[in-house]
């Protein structure tokens, strides 16, 4: 019995991967669901990442422009605050465009779906 206990919390243990997880300093848990300005965004953009920034939560979102290939970026704080926007062109690296950009960190896409039936 004291095997499949431990065996039990080993596997608990060995499943429970922290690094998968971004600590939300905004407050709360379902940021798509909570935060009724990032909620609306859902219905026009084609992805959404939470990303740190100076030690702060912030939301990345991105639209393709069509016949385009680049995207629309904007950086947003907790409060829906606009931080930062710029056109991302894929096909040139633009360095600069956008120093909070290049400043990111721990970035992982909380929303995604194609508004382009491509």
């Amino acid at each position: 019995m004291r095997y499949l206990l431990l065996i039990l919390l080993l596997g608990l243990g060995l499943g429970c991967n922290k690094k998968d997880v971004i600590p939300n300093t905004c407050g709360v848990k379902r940021p798509l669901k909570d935060l009724s300005w990032l909620k609306a965004k859902t219905q026009a953009v084609e992805s959404i990442s939470q990303a740190r920034y100076q030690d702060q939560t912030v939301y990345v979102t991105a639209t393709s422009s069509r016949g385009i290939a680049g995207a629309l970026v904007t950086i947003y704080s907790c409060d829906g605050t606009k931080l930062c926007d710029f056109m991302l062109v894929r096909i040139y690296n633009q360095p600069g465009l956008c120093e909070i950009y290049s400043q990111l960190t721990d970035e992982k896409v909380i929303f995604e779906q194609n508004l382009y039936n491509w």
